[in-house]
């Protein structure tokens, strides 16, 4: 009898079966969302430009001042090797040397170059303008 008894007896209850309510439900997905988020940074970060063997600019005696695109496959590279400044032109199969970029002129570039980037805003000082003016407007 005792036997029948403890078969049919209901099972104890879970005392964290009471707790799913939709705002605990809600936070669960959130927390799993911001997991998902930050694996795909890491992995976008990270893993992928070394599965690809892509890297940032290298800093050396080659750089980079300035790229003017002339066409969709054509472009103007204004390449500063060491001290001097060379002005390089590339097509769909071929670089091309043009001239050499005079000390003078070349600072002149440089300074201007620089000039430009630090006028440049990034999407952030952009966020935040726009965030500022909300809250001025609202």
């Amino acid at each position: 009898m005792t036997l029948v008894w403890l078969q049919t007896a209901p099972a104890p209850a879970d005392p964290l079966a009471g707790i799913n309510t939709p705002l605990i439900e809600y936070v669960q997905v959130m927390l799993v969302l911001a997991g998902v988020l930050a694996i795909a940074y890491v992995t976008l970060r990270f893993g992928l430009p070394r599965f690809f063997g892509l890297r940032g600019p290298a800093r050396g005696p080659i750089e980079t001042v300035a790229r003017y695109r002339l066409e969709p496959k054509k472009t103007l590279y204004l390449v500063k090797v060491g001290s001097q400044m060379f002005l390089i032109g590339t097509s769909e199969g071929q670089v091309e040397y043009l001239t050499g970029v005079a000390a003078e002129n070349a600072a002149e570039i440089l300074e201007s170059s620089r000039l430009e980037q630090s006028q440049r805003k990034d999407f952030r000082q952009v966020l935040n303008w726009v965030h500022k003016a909300g809250k001025a407007a609202g």
